[in-house]
């Protein structure tokens, strides 16, 4: 079997694969699908047909040409898989959409197809130009094919109509996008958005905070480009007891420079409450597991203050840059939002460390995905070192197991964090990612409780409940399940093949058109994916981890499962590995990661 050639070979991205997965079997035992990979260079040494993997985004005049090919009214239209048999012979262009197509008898005329293969048999004949977007060329010894060849693996943003023809679909549209209302104004080399939304989440503390103010850019300038962002911000929860303030406010003022915008310096005023830890799960998701079942996968406390920020962008994906904020950090307590299915009592808020903090932070990240919604190649990368420092800090009471006493006042320690995710193509239909990600405290006085750590929920360790892994000794008995670790770390891996079966459906209906654009329904794809992770105390001490050391591989926690991803909404199963637990169901609004 050899694959088509024909035409000028463009850049591509396969370089980095064997790479790939060879961490894929280190880290999980991707043994079956490194295999499967090898079996493709086995039975198909022959040349590629050229292609633009090394675009990495479907260039726009490519999009443009497979609908101007596609609805032709003299193309012939399949939508699936199709297979033209031998002896068979069919005159004129042909496009098939969302499916191979297989030709082992004669086809005089373009083909087009679009997020599918094509294969064209031993003794089959082909004469015209070719194009495959979302799949490969494939010829076997023995067929005779005349005309140009391009090939793109990556997928069409595709749709079609009532009558049958290919659009480009609306971009999805999430609830808090809905939930916003926005009013451009432009007055000479001033632009003006006058907005009121939603704060994209729903929480214990918050409720549904409103989010409203101006954004003013001043536009025309050739090196520097300046914005001023103003909002106030109410929070719909009540608070009984005065601990939280009445309302919050977030002022920022922008400067980027260069020609190209490289440069970014800022400074901005707020009073908001802020997350103890950035997982699990996104705002979004925390906000309507919030108002659906009234389950708070996150805690807060009140932040009030400045800070400046400037970053860089290096290029190719790459951008660094520094932060310094002075803010105090106060406990607030959790309100009484409503629920739609649940009004019981929230669990409650756990107490941090109150006080005055400066905190000065130096970051790193890169993103050379090819796509953010559904990457199937490159890589995201995020890290931190932050080091935090009070003259006032009153620490609350924990049991020695968590950390020694500390008198109230000078408290200073230092912590890292960092997100590493890849992304990569095994062969067209199946693509792997693997995540490794961790954080903690790496010096000075032990961590603020607003700057602890846990593992177990929906998000990194599936297989687990909420904050099954939060390091609270049994002597320790709180309602809140606050998050006491001082390190956690954890790796996460997952396979997927995307299925062709018609969605998002084609329908002249405006509520379920709505609908599929609202959760962002595309082809599902199906996932099998592994988590690995542990969460410690560090120091000396029974129950603790060294500083210089790593728990004992038999001491973490380990889940497998499978879902279906559609896009907007994905749903799975989790079995843990380490502990005699049940299976659990998860919904994301996301992608795993």
């Amino acid at each position: 079997m050899k694959r088509g050639s024909g035409g000028a070979r463009e850049p591509g991205s396969r370089g980095r694969r064997p790479v790939f997965v060879a961490l894929a079997l280190l880290c999980a035992g991707a043994g079956p699908a490194a295999a499967m990979q090898d079996s493709v260079v086995r039975i198909s040494p022959e040349k590629r047909a050229p292609d633009s993997t090394g675009l990495n985004v479907l260039p726009a005049a490519i999009v443009q040409e497979l609908l101007r090919s596609y609805n032709d009214s003299g193309t012939t239209r399949i939508v699936g898989g199709f297979r033209l048999p031998a002896g068979s012979r069919l005159t004129g262009p042909l496009g098939v959409f969302r499916g191979s197509l297989r030709v082992s008898g004669e086809v005089i005329g373009r083909i087009t197809v679009i997020n599918g293969d094509l294969i064209i048999d031993s003794g089959a004949h082909v004469s015209g130009e070719m194009l495959v977007v979302g799949g490969q060329i494939l010829i076997r010894e023995g067929a005779r094919v005349e005309g140009r060849q391009r090939f793109y693996p990556v997928q069409a943003r595709l749709t079609r109509n009532g009558a049958g023809l290919l659009v480009i679909p609306p971009p999805a549209q999430t609830l808090g996008d809905l939930a916003s209302v926005r009013a451009p104004i432009t007055t000479g080399h001033f632009r003006t958005d006058l907005g009121v939304e939603t704060g994209r989440t729903y929480n214990r503390i918050e409720g549904l905070p409103i989010v409203f103010g101006p954004s003013i850019t001043r536009e025309g300038l050739r090196d520097v480009e300046a914005r001023l962002d103003l909002r106030g911000i109410v929070w719909t929860a009540p608070d009984k007891t005065d601990r939280r303030s009445e309302f919050g406010y977030s002022g920022r003022v922008e400067f980027r420079f260069g020609v190209e915008r490289r440069l970014s310096v800022s400074g901005n005023a707020y009073r908001m409450i802020a997350p103890i830890e950035e997982q699990p799960l996104s705002r979004s998701e925390v906000g309507w597991a919030g108002f659906v079942l009234q389950r708070d996968y996150r805690d807060f406390y009140q932040a009030q203050g400045a800070a400046g920020h400037m970053s860089y962008n290096l290029g190719s994906g790459l951008t660094i840059g520094t932060s310094i904020r002075y803010d105090a950090e106060r406990s607030v307590p959790a309100g009484d939002p409503i629920s739609l299915f649940r009004n019981t009592v929230w669990r409650p808020n756990p107490l941090v460390d109150d006080g005055h903090y400066i905190t000065w932070r130096v970051g790193l990240d890169l993103d050379t995905r090819n796509e953010p919604a559904s990457p199937t190649s490159g890589w995201l990368v995020h890290t931190y070192w932050e080091q935090t420092r009070s003259n006032d800090a009153a620490p609350v009471s924990l049991p020695s197991e968590v950390r020694n006493p500390i008198a109230p006042g000078r408290y200073a320690s230092a912590r890292i964090m960092f997100d590493a995710r890849r992304y990569a193509r095994i062969n067209p239909s199946v693509r792997a990612s693997i995540r490794v990600v961790g954080a903690g405290w790496i010096s000075g006085d032990p961590l603020p409780v607003q700057r602890r750590l846990s593992l177990g929920g929906p998000d990194i360790l599936p297989g687990y409940s909420f904050r099954s892994f939060n390091c609270v000794p049994p002597s320790l008995v709180d309602p809140s399940q606050p998050a006491l670790c001082d390190r956690m770390l954890a790796t996460q891996l997952e396979l997927r093949t995307r299925t062709h079966i018609g969605l998002p459906l084609s329908t002249s209906d405006p509520y379920i058109g709505a609908l599929q654009r609202l959760l962002a329904i595309r082809e599902p794809d199906l996932v099998i994916f592994g988590d690995l992770g542990k969460s410690w105390i560090t120091g000396e001490g029974p129950g603790r981890v060294p500083n210089n050391r790593l728990p004992v591989l038999r001491e973490w926690a380990s889940d497998v499962g499978f879902g279906v991803d559609l896009g907007g909404i994905g749903f799975y199963l989790a079995q843990p590995l380490t502990d005699s637990r049940p299976l659990l169901f998860s919904v994301r609004l996301q992608r795993r990661f």
